[in-house]
């Protein structure tokens, strides 16, 4: 019956409470000594045990206290019964207000005839709460337990596994400190108690009249508390790496914890302090109600802030502008002396504020100056393209008298996603109307607004659409000149940003020209067509020497470029050494592209290898020179 018992004992214990701890157990499995003799009639104490320090239980935390009866019966019930009762107390010297009985009550007068109260009392009579168990019921457990301002009494059937319970708030105030248990009962002439070595438990016989007997083997006597596992997640904050050897205190030391560790705690608040060579030592207040998981992050003894209020997932869609903000807090103030601020690996760094206001970089660091208290540090940069991004942010700071260096080094992962919608640009832009095309891809409503602005920031081309799941839909943004500009892409309270350069269609590629007098020159224009339309033009050179304008009419195919030359006649009665042409190029009667050649004139005359100019008047002096140097030979051979 013992192994039975013990084994029902186990699973209900265990099986549904296992979040109990036990602080005291006794199975009675190595021998009892009793207290006192019998004697005549009495209501006595059959035995006191104090417990050690270390098991000691208090009731105003989440506890439990269990026992088993076995071989339970009562004879010849009436109105003056025997009882036996169990009380836990924190005083030893007498009753008081916080002690706590159970009392087994067969008194007709209280109870019919078959059945026993199991009565849950305190302060020497005060009933809590009863159940009230058939006689039957010979193999049973008894349960006491307080959880969240509420004391439960149940009754098991060991056999049949039914059970009754009852509940009432608990009546005292401060809890019960249980440093001590007993048992007493009612013994007249015939009854008795002692130590059964075969069932390894206490029987008792509890005897009044002489006659009427209630009897029991007493066993298992659990005193215990609700504990719950709090498992610890620790990491170094600033490089994310998990640490080990780290020690938790709570009025003394609880344990020495690695990442993933856990301790047993009891339900409530708990302040925790933790601490690692090499960091800084952290305190956390956590409440306890059931298993749970707790982060902690310590920070590396050289650095000198704290980055609070920091996002642990930053995700953001593409191209969008995103504004990183946290908080400074100095871990110790005489540390957060002339701090600078560096970010490594951000290409697109719009801005840095430092409390709401624009902080300038200097040689590629932002000066946040003497941080006293938390400090808010906003960071404004673009999104690249979809992917997993990082960069790094250092903060260096000194003690008061520049002695000492202070680095606090913080990993930023951010995930950048698609954009709801795919967004087709033109293959090159240009001057006039272009195309952007957008697709919806999300299956969702919602307006789109396309504003084209300058580099001054100034809004040049704006237009919307509200687009329906999966639509497609084309913009045609007009750009009035060359140059940079930037688009912007607004939706549902986001905003995409995109740079666009819109390079010359046409390029001067002769800036200067030297030429001779009676000569001829040549200037070649580029000309591009990112258009899927031929494009005419009209080049018109003018000005400087030359008598009247030259026009020349051209066509550019779509999606071409060509090189375009235009040859003029140089006088050879030129007053000046230098003139300016002036370059034209009309697509209609619209002044598309202007520019400038500077030609100088080469004044030198006579007879070159290499070619010169094709002036008649040089060619005849060249002509001259060459008889004369003949006949100045002729005469040299006669003498």
């Amino acid at each position: 019956m013992k192994r039975f018992g013990v084994l029902l004992a186990l699973l209900v214990l265990f099986g549904t409470f296992s979040t109990v701890k036990a602080a005291y157990v006794n199975d009675f499995s190595s021998g009892f000594a009793f207290d006192g003799s019998m004697g005549a009639a009495s209501y006595r104490t059959l035995y006191y045990k104090y417990l050690n320090s270390s098991e000691w239980v208090n009731t105003s935390e989440d506890f439990r206290i269990s026992f088993d009866m076995f071989n339970y019966s009562m004879s010849s019930q009436g109105a003056y019964q025997p009882d036996i009762s169990v009380f836990f107390m924190d005083d030893p010297s007498g009753w008081n207000s916080n002690d706590l009985e159970v009392y087994y009550n067969t008194n007709t007068g209280s109870v019919s005839s078959g059945y026993t109260l199991v009565m849950l009392r305190y302060d020497d009579a005060k009933v809590l709460t009863e159940v009230k168990i058939p006689n039957t019921w010979t193999n049973h457990k008894v349960e006491v337990s307080g959880e969240a301002g509420v004391i439960t009494l149940t009754v098991t059937n060991l056999v049949t596994n039914d059970s009754v319970s009852s509940t009432a708030s608990i009546a005292w105030s401060g809890g019960l400190v249980i440093k001590s248990w007993g048992i007493r009962a009612y013994l007249e002439n015939g009854g008795s108690v002692g130590y059964d070595s075969t069932k390894q438990a206490i029987h008792i016989d509890a005897c009044r009249g002489g006659s009427t007997h209630m009897i029991a083997d007493f066993d298992n006597l659990f005193i215990g508390y609700y504990v719950f596992n709090v498992q610890f997640v620790l990491k170094d904050t600033l490089t994310g790496s998990a640490l080990s050897g780290v020690t938790v205190k709570e009025n003394g030391q609880l344990g020495t914890l690695d990442d993933g560790g856990t301790l047993e705690l009891t339900k409530g608040t708990h302040t925790l302090t933790f601490e690692k060579s090499g960091y800084w030592s952290v305190t956390k207040t956590i409440d306890v109600q059931g298993d749970m998981s707790v982060s902690v992050e310590m920070y590396p003894s050289s650095a000198a802030f704290k980055l609070e209020n920091f996002p642990a997932n930053i995700s953001i869609p593409e191209n969008t502008i995103y504004t990183l903000t946290f908080t400074l807090s100095p871990i110790q103030t005489s540390a957060t002396y002339n701090t600078y601020l560096a970010i490594s690996g951000l290409s697109d760094v719009l801005e840095v504020r430092k409390d709401g206001s624009l902080v300038s970089p200097e040689s590629g660091k932002y000066y946040l100056g003497d941080i006293s208290g938390p400090t808010q540090v906003s960071i404004k940069f673009k999104a690249g393209a979809v992917g997993t991004h990082g960069f790094t942010l250092t903060l260096t700071s000194n003690d008061a008298i520049m002695s000492k260096t202070y680095t606090t080094t913080k990993q930023v992962t951010y995930q950048v996603e698609p954009l709801p919608f795919s967004v087709q640009m033109p293959s090159e832009w240009q001057v006039g109307q272009n195309e952007l095309r957008i697709s919806e891809s999300s299956g969702q409503s919602y307006l789109i607004t396309a504003v084209l602005k300058d580099s001054q920031g100034n809004e040049v081309w704006s237009d919307s659409h509200a687009f329906s799941p999966y639509e497609a839909y084309a913009f045609t943004p007009k750009i009035p000149k060359e140059g940079s500009y930037t688009l912007e892409l607004q939706w549902n309270g986001q905003m995409a940003v995109y740079s666009v350069q819109v390079n010359p269609a046409i390029t001067l590629e002769t800036k200067t020209l030297t030429v001779s007098k009676g000569g001829e020159g040549t200037i070649v224009l580029h000309f591009k067509n990112p258009s899927s339309d031929v494009q005419y033009y009209t080049i018109k050179l003018s000005g400087g020497f030359l008598p009247k304008p030259i026009n020349q009419s051209i066509a550019v195919a779509p999606l071409t470029e060509k090189d375009v030359s235009i040859a003029f006649a140089v006088p050879d009665n030129l007053q000046y050494d230098a003139y300016e042409l002036q370059v034209q190029v009309l697509q209609g009667n619209a002044t598309v592209f202007s520019d400038k050649v500077a030609i100088t004139i080469d004044d030198s005359s006579g007879f070159s290898l290499f070619g010169g100019s094709s002036s008649s008047k040089t060619l005849y002096y060249g002509l001259a020179a060459l008889v004369g140097l003949g006949l100045f030979v002729a005469i040299l051979r006669r003498r």
